[in-house]
């Protein structure tokens, strides 16, 4: 934390920032020294570079681990040891309670103080279980939260206006009574409990359990019944971007006063303010209908995490989050706010890129029910800055052990996998479904696949068994981990509609420059384009030539919200369902580009500092197969190992086709007319 003095020069009473040094303000006179030396340690404000508080992987957290029996510190790069916030834990694989702490009650009486959601005690010290927060995470944890070989679940909340606050107060018997708060704006849901005292429920407040008058309604958080008309709660009053207002029934004098803590969310409309343009919403709490059928709910982004309750009855309070898995026609996991249950799964929600989908079941949408939602942004919202960060390279050995894991140090959000010491196959697949398809194939996507990867941890990915395509013993892979970034990657689910120039959204941010679709639960092919080739475009198949292929014509350019596709069956039939991986060029990071061939070396200038990690080739103007290297097969000034998309063939190890390059990579004279003839234009993408 740096700190600014008030004075003329230096001050007893250093001044600390709340939001650290960039965006924050102090009074007081400044020694003209001091630009000077704050820039040297890079805490001078750019006013180029937008402040790390509006970026939502910076505000919340999604944190999957598993329990170890010793204690440990949970990193996730939330700052609440200088910005304050909530941590929210509960178990996924047996019993156990929804555990909040807090670091406005914490700082009260310098204990780890926990309330659960599930129940009606008082807050109780749970200082060996829970030992605080810090500028990167929380704990070290250690009992019921760690307990060795259970799973469990993390959702970190950050103070920070416009997306949650936290207020604590003690209760004087007065009615109405109006608290401050520091939100920013008008909450959308309020969560509030009398934490000194047992046998006090949980009251919540949320906009949208009535479309005039939400204030005179409350619900329970530790209940599962639905909305309750009750003045005695918040007084019939709307609360206001600075106060809410509560009755006796949450203004206690009892004993010299209760205890109260209030958490606030907010509801972003249009006026979030967050992302690199400041423009961008990031939390919203409101409502929609059942219908009993499909119904699709419009955010304006894709959620990570989500709370559902119908509030028009009774009903379970529902978590999801992309991390545990809400897969596109799958299972998709939840947790209960109102009881112990471990975690369950069915397939009733699907994510959109801007919103969520829900299906006929009655869950989640029962006919005429109202229900009440918080969603939460996906992350990331900054650009990467480092290849290393989003995607990665592992060459391995199959062992045929369980949960043997591989550590990326990011989220995967798609996986491509060859092996390549015998015919094998490769193939793709994405945490948004939860599923793989093999390039050289038409087939449907292996669904709901537990023996190829396991998507569900922050930091890489789990081998779950013997695996013929992933981990088999006596066989050899290569393996591709990506992490969806703004201005690199993104993966996409959509449903067909048969329309003639299907608008698809993404989250790209840029025009997509290659993109790669697979129908998942038909035997369709992979249907290939690129913006030079657009509207013609390539398959998978045999080393197709770019021509020929229909799928995309008639459909509109691609652009920076959208990618366009047509009506034909493999990329749009009405009933069917569809991914899509999206790549882009970010400088110094990736490139998609084409290069022309002379027979003779052709250097690619890619803009990369230390070479590539990755290329793709295929040739556009002629037929010909889909070449890969990596880095860690080998791109070195010698054999470079290749294999091919479209071909279940064993890696070939015996030509120099692709030779070192500090800007990208350099195709050889060796390489054939595939590569390198002249005349030649070939298609390649390429990763630092």
């Amino acid at each position: 934390m740096t700190e600014r003095y008030l004075g003329s020069i230096i001050s007893p009473s250093p001044v600390e920032p709340s939001e650290g040094f960039a965006d924050s303000t102090a009074s007081g006179v400044w020694n003209v020294h001091d630009p000077l030396i704050f820039g040297q340690a890079g805490d001078w404000p750019d006013p180029t570079v937008a402040s790390p508080s509006k970026f939502i992987e910076n505000l919340f957290s999604c944190f999957a681990y598993t329990g170890t029996g010793s204690a440990r510190t949970i990193t996730n790069n939330i700052d609440l040891a200088n910005n304050g916030g909530l941590v929210w834990m509960k178990s996924r694989s047996t019993t156990g309670d929804n555990s909040l702490f807090d670091t406005n009650r914490i700082s009260l009486d310098g204990s780890s103080r926990v309330i659960n959601t599930n129940n009606v005690l008082a807050s109780r010290d749970f200082d060996a279980e829970f030992s605080g927060v810090s500028s990167t995470g929380f704990g070290p944890i250690s009992g019921v939260y760690n307990t060795s070989g259970e799973t469990y679940i993390s959702w970190t909340f950050r103070k920070q206006p416009k997306f949650f606050d936290i207020v604590t107060y003690t209760g004087d018997g007065s009615s109405p009574r109006q608290i401050s708060h520091s939100l920013g704006s008008v909450p959308g849901m309020m969560l509030i409990r009398a934490y000194s005292l047992s046998d006090e429920n949980w009251v919540v407040y949320h906009r949208g359990v009535d479309s005039s008058s939400p204030e005179d309604y409350a619900l329970t958080l530790n209940s599962t019944t639905g909305r309750a008309d009750e003045s005695g709660f918040f007084n019939d009053t709307a609360p206001t971007s600075s106060v809410f207002t509560v009755g006796a029934n949450l203004n206690s004098g009892f004993g010299g006063g209760v205890k109260y803590v209030a958490y606030l969310f907010a509801h972003n409309n249009n006026d979030g303010g967050f992302g690199s343009t400041g423009d961008q919403d990031i939390i919203k709490c409101g409502s929609y209908t059942g219908n009993g059928s499909t119904n699709a709910i419009t955010l304006g982004f894709e959620p990570q995490w989500l709370l559902i309750k119908k509030s028009s009855g009774t009903a379970d309070w529902l978590i999801a989050d992309n991390i545990r898995g809400i897969n596109t026609g799958n299972n998709d996991y939840f947790l209960k706010a109102q009881d112990t249950d471990a975690e369950f799964n069915y397939s009733g929600l699907d994510l959109t890129s801007t919103g969520f989908t829900l299906t006929s079941d009655a869950t989640l949408n029962q006919s005429s029910g109202t229900f009440i939602y918080v969603a939460i942004r996906r992350g990331p919202m900054q650009a990467p800055t480092a290849a290393t960060s989003v995607f990665d390279v592992e060459t391995y050995s199959g062992n045929g052990t369980t949960h043997r894991k591989f550590t990326t140090n990011f989220v995967v959000d798609a996986n491509i996998t060859s092996g390549f010491t015998i015919n094998d196959r490769t193939c793709w697949g994405a945490r948004l479904y939860d599923g793989m398809h093999e390039t050289s194939q038409t087939a449907v996507s292996y669904y709901n696949l537990t023996d190829w990867i396991d998507y569900d941890h922050n930091d890489g990915y789990d081998l779950p068994s013997a695996y013929q395509y992933s981990n088999l013993s006596s066989r050899d892979y290569v393996s591709y981990s990506f992490s969806r970034a703004p201005k690199f990657f993104d993966v996409v689910t959509y449903a067909g509609d048969g329309s003639s120039n299907r608008a698809v959204a993404h989250n790209l941010e840029v025009a997509p420059e290659f993109i790669v679709i697979k129908s998942i639960a038909n035997a369709d092919n992979w249907r290939i384009t690129t913006t030079d080739a657009f509207p013609d475009g390539y398959t998978f198949g045999s080393g197709q030539v770019q021509t020929g292929i229909s799928a995309f014509s008639g459909a509109s350019t691609p652009n920076a919200t959208n990618f366009y596709v047509s009506n034909d069956g493999e990329v749009n039939a009405s009933g069917r369902s569809y991914v899509a991986y999206l790549f882009a060029t970010l400088a110094g990071i990736s490139k998609v580009g084409t290069y022309s061939g002379t027979g003779n070396d052709v250097n690619v200038d890619c803009g990369f500092t230390n070479g590539a990690r990755f290329v793709l080739v295929k040739r556009k103007d002629s037929s010909g197969d889909w070449y890969h290297w990596d880095s860690e097969s080998g791109i070195v000034a010698g054999n470079d190992p290749y294999l091919l998309f479209n071909s279940d063939a064993a890696q070939v190890t015996n030509t120099d086709y692709i030779d070192p390059l500090s800007s990208g990579f350099t195709i050889t004279s060796n390489a054939g007319s595939d590569l390198n003839t002249s005349g030649g234009t070939y298609l390649f993408l390429a990763i630092a």
